[in-house]
């Protein structure tokens, strides 16, 4: 068997380093030779080639390209394709009062799916078959400056055909959106000479280079040194390239991008959690709940900050050690208090929960903040559990509609959600609000302000897709409902008029909103459409 096994080896090892190289050698050899190939059952045709460029260059091109009559697809066509298994839902008829606004939000909806498109990176379309080496996409330049094209090399059966085709070499790139502008580096100037090629185009957007049969110079051009400026201030946007050897059309994509710069914090010299984590909250008339609150945190957390927005009608001044205290407009609104609290916070990461949830001996701040630390797990936001509350976890089935939106469809549980690493963790989108958040994530994704009534869902549907989230069961707060007569009846007069609310609709653009937000109250299944994938 062994003896069998070194005879097979011998015999396929022969087959790829001699056999298929010649093979494609000689292929490329009929598709130039003086016999065009003729459709069976026809006479053969034979004709002298001519040895003018183009008559040369078009035969190559034949036989990288084929007859020139296959149409590749068009990259919206295939984008539409690559669409096909998306969830998509239809639209359900809008109540009266919800018309006018709907019209606003598919406006307001369109533009931002029109800038959207404009930020798609674009498809890399790769040939079966080219006479040069590219990279179809990831060049990356900074507005105003320059990046050479990597990766370009030649084929080596081109290589080797090269120097008999008895013409000059043509190479052509160009920017088909002007973003940027094309040259060679000078080192290619100072080390060739000048006779051995023609430039036309130096620095503008098409770069034209004639080289007289020197595949060595053409090596060397093609390896770094045809440059790419960019012209003009884009902060992220893709030009497309287009490389023309041999009549043969190559896109490469270079990325304009200009980098964010990092938000970083100071952890202090000892790196200890108090110089690390902030706890934020927002309150309404509920003092003797906030009294506490504050209390419980200092209990097993001496010394770390805290900071409360506070809208109640009468405000009492909270003044306490390592306690800021912001007064607001009354009922200036959940997300509004959040975003004020948020903005004051000077640490790395903060912590938010709400005024009738308290720490205990089972909350964990330190095991939270490791996990956001984890070089090894990409988390941006991990969410406890809330004692005497139900856990909410599952990610948001979010519907596509072509013309008038999303749907929001509830929650969906795959079974592959366990953080890597974590077992006490799984990834989720939907969370009660105790959590521990990186502080710069937490800005960018914000709160809506002009949800007032409510702040739970909406929430959480503005963080997918910018951050991801995770529930872990090894740390936990106690909750306990703090009411009194005030809070009570803004509660209810709150609950009375969310259903009438367009605010979370129109942010996240949504037709429909399982919760709540039934607009109007029907079984959501009703609108999924059935992908033809399954």
């Amino acid at each position: 068997m062994a003896l069998l096994g070194i005879f097979l080896y011998r015999i396929l090892d022969f087959f790829f380093r001699i056999v298929l190289p010649v093979a494609v050698v000689l292929y490329f050899a009929v598709q130039l030779g003086k016999c065009a190939i003729h459709i069976e059952g026809a006479a053969p045709e034979c004709k002298r080639q001519s040895t003018d460029s183009n008559s040369t260059y078009n035969v190559v091109a034949v036989a990288i390209n084929g007859d020139g009559n296959t149409l590749s697809k068009d990259e919206f066509v295939m984008r539409e394709e690559m669409q096909i298994g998306r969830l998509r839902c239809k639209c359900p008829q809008s109540p009266d009062w919800l018309k006018p606004v709907n019209k606003r939000r598919i406006a307001e909806g369109n533009k931002w799916e029109f800038e959207k498109k404009k930020r798609l990176k674009p498809l890399s379309i790769c040939k079966a078959m080219s006479p040069f080496n590219y990279i179809g996409g990831g060049i990356t330049v900074e507005p105003y400056q320059t990046v050479p094209i990597i990766g370009l090399s030649l084929h080596p059966v081109i290589e080797q055909m090269l120097p008999h085709l008895n013409t000059d070499i043509t190479l052509k790139i160009s920017s088909t959106k002007m973003l940027g502008k094309l040259h060679l580096s000078k080192q290619i100037r100072y080390d060739a000479e000048l006779s051995n090629y023609v430039i036309l185009g130096e620095g503008t957007f098409e770069l034209e280079i004639s080289i007289k049969q020197n595949v060595k110079l053409l090596n060397t051009i093609l390896d770094n040194h045809i440059l790419y400026t960019s012209s003009s201030y884009e902060l992220d946007v893709y030009d497309r390239l287009q490389l023309t050897l041999l009549n043969f059309t190559n896109d490469i994509h270079v990325r304009i991008h200009r980098e964010a710069l990092p938000d970083l914090y100071d952890p202090g010299e000892e790196n200890s959690i108090i110089d690390k984590v902030t706890v934020i909250t927002k309150t309404f008339e509920r003092y003797d709940g906030i009294e506490k609150f504050i209390n419980r945190v200092h209990q097993f957390y001496p010394n770390i900050s805290i900071i409360i927005a506070d809208d109640s009608l009468y405000p009492h001044p909270i003044k306490k050690d390592h306690v800021k205290h912001f007064i607001m407009p009354f009922r200036t609104g959940s997300f509004p208090g959040r975003n004020l609290a948020l903005s004051q916070v000077k640490t790395k990461y903060v912590v938010f929960l709400d005024d009738d949830m308290f720490f205990t001996n089972q909350t964990n701040l330190e095991g939270m903040m490791a996990k956001l630390e984890d070089p090894n797990v990409d988390m941006d936001i991990t969410c406890g559990e809330v004692k005497n509350l139900a856990k909410l976890k599952g990610l948001r089935s979010i519907g596509y509609n072509d013309s008038e939106g999303y749907c929001n469809l509830g929650p969906f549980y795959p079974r592959s959600n366990v953080v890597p690493g974590y077992p006490q963790c799984v990834w989720g989108e939907m969370f009660i609000f105790f959590f521990m958040a990186k502080t710069a994530v937490l800005r960018k994704i914000g709160a809506y302000p002009q949800i007032v009534q409510a702040a739970h869902e909406e929430a959480w549907i503005d963080a997918i897709g910018k951050a991801k989230s995770t529930y872990c069961s090894d740390s936990s707060v106690y909750h306990k409902h703090f009411r009194n007569r005030r809070y009570t009846k803004y509660r209810v007069e709150t609950r009375s008029v969310l259903n009438n609310d367009p605010m979370a609709l129109f942010e996240n653009n949504m037709c429909y909103w399982w919760s709540f937000y039934n607009f109007p109250n029907i079984d959501k299944h009703s609108l999924m459409i059935q992908s033809p994938l399954e």
